[in-house]
């Protein structure tokens, strides 16, 4: 299902074809307790919705939107954004052209559209597909403010498993728990949670606020600080951004 407005799914897509995988290569940048975040598109109906999607969720700030122009670049030297989203243009040179424009301070992702081929890998921190869902861009956002850039590529080959004998009615086959990616930002392996942890760390990836995750589980805020509290002690993780690339880095998100 995709939102109308934005073009971006409601929901992630059944996978078809060749997988993909989330790789984040880290960068110099530490994380900011907020992100100020500016939108360039297009379509305003489309920024409008965007803007609405990812405003106050997960500590984003959109500070200002318009569309691609000298207006657009002036208001990105005056307001100096963290995280710069263009969304949906169509053409790989003018996504090019928008870029080389931009302060290599401000990081940039892009939505949809054409996926920037020139020499702007200095400001750009990822490209994402239009079936890409709101969280999954608020998390997307978060990992670019803190440094991180995102690129998408097979996943490894896995090795053949052992042969085994066949199940028999006495003793049922049980299905081999699936091996999770090591970490690089905690050496704690995610086979180590409880199924509570493992709920409000996938939350707090999807870039929700701690009223959101009250809302979603039905606890009470204080709890679920607590809960968010003890995830970053028992990860050994400084914030939320940090619980967002663990999730990715093991495969929980």
């Amino acid at each position: 299902m995709t939102d109308a407005r934005t073009g971006l799914g409601r929901t992630a897509p059944a996978h078809g074809g060749k997988a993909s995988v989330l790789r984040m290569l880290p960068g110099g940048a530490t994380a900011a307790q907020g992100v100020r975040l500016f939108l360039v598109g297009g379509d305003a109906l489309a920024r409008a919705g965007i803007r609405s999607l990812l405003d106050g969720q997960g500590g984003i700030s959109v500070i200002g939107e318009d569309e691609p122009g000298p207006r657009a670049l002036a208001a990105l030297r005056a307001q100096a954004p963290d995280v710069l989203v263009v969304h949906g243009l169509r053409e790989a040179h003018e996504a090019d052209a928008l870029l080389r424009e931009v302060d290599p301070g401000i990081r940039v992702l892009t939505v949809g559209g054409a996926e920037p081929q020139g020499g702007t890998t200095a400001v750009l921190h990822g490209h994402l597909p239009h079936s890409t869902t709101s969280q999954q861009l608020a998390a997307a956002v978060s990992l670019a403010a803190a440094g991180y850039s995102l690129t998408r590529g097979p996943l490894p080959p896995t090795a053949p498993e052992p042969a085994r004998a066949p199940a028999t009615a006495a003793t049922p086959e049980k299905a081999a728990p699936r091996p999770r990616a090591a970490a690089t930002v905690s050496d704690v392996p995610p086979e180590q949670l409880t199924g509570r942890e493992c709920q409000i760390l996938d939350l707090v990836a999807r870039g929700l606020s701690n009223t959101e995750i009250a809302q979603s589980l039905t606890l009470s805020e204080h709890t679920v600080k607590t809960h968010v509290q003890n995830l970053l002690n028992k990860l050994r993780l400084r914030n939320r951004v940090h619980v967002a690339i663990y999730a990715f880095e093991t495969g929980l998100r």
